[in-house]
């Protein structure tokens, strides 16, 4: 036997053979189906309901927003869609689990929780491709380019399932639950998501004031043998089952910072009782009203908790750092809206970033909801950030942040509620 055989620790597990240690097999087949769809209730603006009756597991919900060519033909050039756009048509979404409480995500906080779940910068790219492709038209011609076909955007409600998902995968068991599960919708008004051309030359038109399409559609899987369901086993009045969350994210708070490319100060408050993964950090240029999803990492951050430094990132080494604690880079190909002399112009292909600050020890996505890594107890506490942005601008910087935690769902007595 060689040295290594003896003073490594571990089971032994044969790589050759196919044993009970090194494959697994489903216990629980199901089928799958994607034929659940309920149409949002306004294309314009304001609240809709996706309700889903107890009944067996859920994956992946969805939303699609979209626009019949018909409804473009009229757009002569004046108005784009910037990359993402069905982002930016969600001005905040909500989710109830049977009884829990209610939670809310922004739809900017809701596109950088799909980019970061995901586990390569291919699937990143993808994601926001199809949150909404860009749509300009440098003519003046009405319904050329761009506004000659249909455009849609499907975005993920990535609440118990991460969009790029290489773990177990679990559904949501609703079977558990007496009471529906709830998740909302609010839209912008559809004609805020269009970019305005400064100076258009051409001749103007207005923006469609609603959506044609627009619908919820959710990704189930039934138990072949509704027998083998948890509650014909267990009594789920004296017991629960515990799912464990890919994360939780607090909503997303913004603040100001200087228009100086300076070391600036920020104070981080309002940390609900739970262990903190991790602060998300990004900022906005307010100069810059056609590209809203474009993101600046900080060239520098620092950030402290009762005295003492953690993450210290200088000169953008957050972004080294956190693709060395993860398996994808924190950004995401951008295709930037140019304008010049009155009209489009060819985009600009950037990186849209962030920055991961983490408390705990870093994990890729696949492991998030697999392996349970520790975070940071900080209630009632106060974490301060020392943020530099990438340069000086005229308007001003919006940072924004995001607080992610360690998250279990506990189902009993046929409720949930998140547990932290």
């Amino acid at each position: 036997m060689s040295a290594q055989a003896l003073v490594r620790v571990g089971e032994p597990l044969d790589l050759y053979y196919c044993d009970k240690d090194n494959a697994k097999k489903q216990v629980i087949p199901v089928s799958y189906d994607t034929r659940y769809s309920q149409n949002l209730t306004n294309l314009t603006s304001g609240v809709s309901v996706l309700t889903v009756p107890p009944n067996q597991g859920v994956r992946h919900v969805i939303v699609v927003l979209g626009y019949s060519a018909s409804a473009l033909s009229g757009q002569t050039g004046n108005y784009a869609l910037e990359q993402g756009w069905g982002y930016n048509a969600i001005r905040q979404i909500s989710f109830r689990i049977g009884g829990s409480s209610q939670y809310f995500l922004s739809g900017t906080q809701l596109l950088q929780r799909n980019l970061r779940l995901t586990r390569t910068k291919n699937q990143r790219d993808s994601i926001l491709s199809l949150g909404g492709q860009q749509c300009y038209n440098a003519s003046a011609g009405a319904g050329s380019g761009d506004f000659s076909t249909a455009q849609f955007a499907y975005i993920p409600i990535s609440i118990w399932a991460c969009p790029g998902e290489d773990s177990l995968g679990l559904p949501l068991p609703t079977d558990l639950l007496s009471q529906q599960v709830q998740v909302t919708v609010e839209l912008n008004p559809p004609a805020s998501v269009w970019k305005a051309c400064p100076s258009w030359g051409g001749t103007p038109c207005s923006p469609p004031s609603a959506f044609t399409t627009g619908y919820f559609q959710i990704e189930q899987l039934t138990m072949d043998d509704r027998g083998m369901a948890l509650a014909n086993r267990v009594n789920m009045a004296d017991h629960m089952y515990s799912m464990p969350l890919p994360t939780f994210d607090q909503q997303e708070f913004t603040t100001q910072l200087l228009n100086t490319a300076t070391d600036q100060p920020v104070v981080l408050s309002g940390f609900r009782a739970g262990e903190v993964k991790k602060v998300v950090a990004f900022l906005t240029n307010n100069d810059d009203a056609i590209n809203t999803q474009l993101w600046y990492n900080p060239s520098s951050v620092t950030m402290l908790y009762a005295g003492q430094k953690y993450p210290v990132y200088q000169n953008g080494s957050s972004q080294i750092w956190n693709l060395l604690d993860g398996t994808a880079p924190a950004c995401v190909s951008q295709s930037k809206l140019n304008n010049s002399g009155g009209a489009w112009t060819t985009p600009t292909s950037v990186l849209s970033q962030w920055c991961e600050l983490p408390f705990s020890q870093p994990q890729g996505s696949d492991y998030e909801a697999d392996i349970l890594v520790h975070g940071k107890m900080i209630t009632n506490g106060i974490v301060n950030l020392q943020v530099t942005p990438p340069f000086a601008n005229t308007a001003g910087w919006t940072l924004h942040i995001i607080y992610v935690y360690n998250c279990t769902l506990g189902f009993s007595k046929g409720s949930a509620d998140l547990i932290f």
